[in-house]
């Protein structure tokens, strides 16, 4: 900006010289721009596409894990127990179990390859990678356990080791884990991912040009 004014100001001065010039000798004509407005940055001009990757780059480095979507899960669970593998004394329970999945973007990757400017459409397009859960945590106040069931001869609570719990555990997660990662739940997922990168890259574009916009695609698998 500041080259662009100092061009400016000495094009300005080449054109008072030259017309005080001929006002008072009369002699030499030089031609020159009767307005400064074609000197300046307009839409022939246009911009470059690192005018604006060095502004998405900058930002994008920061969001090595950029959460786009949070999902509630639940699944169902049965806990069974018997005396000696025999149905006679087998005890069941369903545990209902929730938690939430987190599904993000890395966006720390990205290069000035995955930034492409069409200055006719105004428009900047962003290839971004596809979202990945990234993690779930499982709310364990939250889980509902349903009445046990008991066949004729079994009796009392289930109780399980500690052993056994923990193989409870990873089974919900497990199965969480599958709920989460389905084709539908992914393309919400990637639906999400496209919404908020835009959303935060729209500002730093429309900050170097206001008029144009941002496009985010998805990364080919």
């Amino acid at each position: 900006m500041r080259l662009i004014l100092f061009v400016v100001l000495v094009i300005a001065l080449l054109i008072l010289y030259a017309k005080l010039k001929d006002f008072l000798t009369g002699g030499i004509t030089i031609t020159a721009p009767e307005s400064l407005s074609a000197l300046l940055p307009d839409e022939t001009m246009g911009y470059s596409r690192f005018d604006f990757s060095n502004a998405i780059l900058g930002k994008s480095r920061e969001k090595s894990e950029f959460v786009v979507l949070e999902q509630d899960v639940s699944v169902t669970s049965r806990v069974s127990q018997a005396l000696a593998n025999l149905a006679l004394f087998e005890k069941s329970q369903l545990i209902r179990s929730y938690g939430t999945g987190v599904y993000s973007v890395d966006l720390s990757k990205l290069t000035e390859d995955d930034v492409a400017l069409d200055n006719e459409l105004k428009t900047v397009t962003v290839t971004i990678p596809h979202a990945a859960l990234s993690y779930l945590t499982v709310d364990v106040d939250k889980a509902e356990y349903e009445e046990t069931q008991k066949a004729i001869f079994a009796f009392g609570e289930i109780k399980l080791t500690n052993e056994q719990m923990g193989l409870l555990e990873q089974s919900i997660q497990d199965a969480m884990r599958t709920e989460l990662e389905t084709a539908d739940m992914l393309a919400k997922a990637d639906a999400s991912a496209i919404a908020q990168v835009q959303k935060l890259f729209l500002p730093l574009v429309q900050a170097v040009a206001a008029d144009y916009t941002v496009v985010i695609l998805l990364a080919d698998s």
